[in-house]
């Protein structure tokens, strides 16, 4: 029974270490160490690719959209420059517009009549999300 408690106490100390990925501390570390080397290889061999590579994915927010509650898609906001992703959702296509660090709906979108969704702005920060009821999509920033 003894060894049963200690089992048990080994899984608890476990589940505690884990960050909100479901990722252990020693994981989610060797991943920031292993895109530091990575940075720092890029700066000395001159690359300013892999430099912006790494800088993006240590420093861009990671997003994901939902539809009727299930993933559609999910990444890393870029940092610099524009992307542009089209959605298919019920009442049509969606446009979504990532632009240097932070996300948002053009409010020439026509896949809703009061258009709410394209009024909330962008978002940046950790918690925000876009919400288009009528289509039941959900862009929120992890």
């Amino acid at each position: 029974m003894v060894g049963r408690k200690r089992a048990v106490k080994r899984m608890k100390h476990h589940e505690e270490n884990k960050n909100n990925n479901g990722m252990s501390r020693r994981k989610f570390l060797a991943g920031g160490i292993a895109a530091g080397a990575l940075a720092i290889g890029g700066v000395l061999a001159g690359n300013k690719e892999i430099v912006a590579q790494s800088v993006e994915k240590l420093g861009g927010s990671r997003w994901e959209i939902t539809i009727g509650g299930k993933i559609y898609k999910e990444g890393y906001i870029p940092l610099n420059g524009t992307e542009e992703l089209l959605v298919p959702v019920p009442n049509g296509t969606a446009r979504i517009v990532f632009d240097h660090g932070r996300i948002y709906m053009p409010e020439d979108n026509n896949i809703c009549e009061k258009k709410i969704c394209s009024l909330m702005g962008s978002i940046m920060k950790s918690g925000e999300n876009i919400t288009c009821l009528p289509n039941k999509l959900v862009i929120r920033i992890l």
